[in-house]
């Protein structure tokens, strides 16, 4: 069929067989190059654009609640319950509400808008679209009963006179919806989205680098068409060379070079934006969050003493959860083992997991490895510091050391506190910086491959016909 089709017994046929040839193998190139170049944008726009951010939204959800869960302990730890419940809006009103109560608000609203985020990447899933909505009802039910614990627990004598019972009743139906409810329902939308964007990254990904070995497999294919055909006009009509058809010959490779070279690039700016950016931002987030709620814990501690127990364990699973140190079954003997590990030496080595484990796994230069010692220093320090919290007898003077005894900011926790979640601030913003950094070099690389493989296709095409129309017209 193909000899009746092209006449393979003429050497017209044969020309026209070998020209069919090349285009058939441009045609393939021109489909790879713009599929795997759809597929790293796809990848890139997920990551950086639509679900990546949504994604880190709802870990921002998370951390969201734990600082209102933080800054209402405060507020009750503070005796502020005034300048927390003052509305100076109105008439009459002479209060200034304060600005533990303005940082709340903020935060509250910071946790309803990525909770609408958190819905758009849900659309389509009714299990998490309602775990979105009782978050949200969740919301409003947490607010009546911090207000109701707020006027309960105004305190007639000193402010660091122990609340009321009924104000602890309160405030412990209020932390118990928090942490018993809102924050798990928020981590698990957390980590439906990653799942989706792992998907989406495993997927795309995996498309590119397939995308690149069809390229280099469809380029290779057109270079041995192109030269064969070169070749057999060379010996059959006798001329040397045929300008139009080197010069297709070069296109070709160097469209081949060029793609494969942005498709090898594509790839490593989507694992940047996924392992060095995405991940570790989703990460930190969490482990700041966690880290909250175990300084929160501490201060539940105070507010109830009559659950001391429960707290004490609770603040204890997050400080393993953190840095976990085998063996060690209660707060004691938790601080007891916390030995920093030697210069030159790494968390693993130390006998450390957890959070500072896995994270010591991403220390590949010698600074990284000096920032996690620093870190590890100032984690130990503020373990330290809680320690002489738990031993004071009484709780007005525990209270003090527990409240930013150095800044005189009654709601504010203790600096130590303060510098080690600074720090993990910081590593979230460089994270953020260096998955967005991939993002944008990924665009900026494909901004002119929407119409450069078809325009090159067209090129070479026409060049190819031009290579060899000379020589068919010999035979009409």
């Amino acid at each position: 069929m193909p000899s009746k089709l092209f006449g393979l017994r003429t050497v017209a046929g044969r020309v026209r067989a070998l020209t069919a040839l090349a285009l058939l193998a441009l045609a393939v190139l021109f489909t790879a190059t713009e599929m795997a170049s759809g597929d790293a944008r796809e990848g890139l726009d997920a990551l950086g654009h639509s679900e990546g951010p949504m994604v880190v939204a709802t870990a921002d959800m998370y951390l969201a609640l734990s600082d209102m869960d933080a800054l209402v302990t405060n507020a009750l730890l503070a005796g502020n319950q005034v300048g927390w419940l003052c509305d100076p809006g109105t008439e009459g009103s002479v209060c200034e509400r304060s600005r533990t109560r303005y940082t709340y608000d903020i935060r509250r609203e910071d946790a309803q808008r990525a909770a609408l985020q958190a819905a758009q990447l849900a659309q389509g899933d009714p299990v998490r679209l309602q775990s979105v909505r009782s978050v949200l009802d969740g919301l409003h039910t947490y607010d009546q009963q911090v207000q109701a614990a707020m006027e309960v627990g105004r305190r007639d004598g000193p402010a660091t006179a122990a609340l009321p019972p009924e104000a602890v009743r309160k405030y412990r139906a209020a932390t118990a919806l928090m942490t018993r409810n809102l924050l798990p329902k928020a981590h698990n939308l957390t980590l439906d989205g990653a799942a989706d964007v792992d998907e989406a990254y495993r997927d795309e990904r995996s498309a590119v680098r397939a995308g690149w070995i069809r390229v280099v497999g469809a380029g290779s294919a057109l270079l041995v068409a192109l030269a064969g055909l070169q070749v057999y006009l060379a010996r059959r009509f006798r001329r040397l060379l045929s300008v139009p058809l080197a010069v297709a010959l070069a296109g070709t490779l160097a469209l081949t070079v060029a793609g494969a070279s942005l498709l090898a690039t594509e790839s490593d700016h989507l694992r940047a934006a996924k392992t060095a950016g995405l991940d570790p931002v989703l990460q930190l987030t969490r482990t700041r969050a966690v880290f909250k709620g175990m300084d929160t814990d501490r201060g539940r501690w105070l507010l109830d003493p009559a659950d001391a127990d429960r707290y004490d364990q609770m603040y204890l699973e997050k400080a393993q959860s953190i840095l976990y140190i085998p063996g060690a079954t209660n707060l004691d003997d938790y601080v007891g083992k916390l030995e920093l590990p030697k210069p030159g030496e790494d968390a693993r080595a130390a006998g450390f997991g957890g959070f500072y484990g896995r994270w010591s796994d991403r220390a590949s230069t010698p600074e990284q490895a000096r920032e996690i010692r620093r870190q590890l220093a100032r984690y130990r320090h503020y373990q330290v510091y809680d320690k002489g919290v738990r031993a004071e007898n009484d709780r007005a003077s525990a209270l003090r050391i527990h409240l930013a005894p150095e800044d005189g900011a009654p709601e504010l926790p203790d600096s130590s506190f303060r510098v080690h979640d600074q720090e993990f601030d910081a590593w979230i913003s460089r994270h953020e910086f260096i998955g967005a950094r991939a993002v944008a070099r990924g665009d900026r690389a494909l901004e002119h491959w929407d119409w450069l493989p078809p325009a090159a296709a067209l090129a070479i095409a026409a060049l190819i016909v031009a290579g060899v129309w000379p020589r068919l017209s010999e035979y009409r």
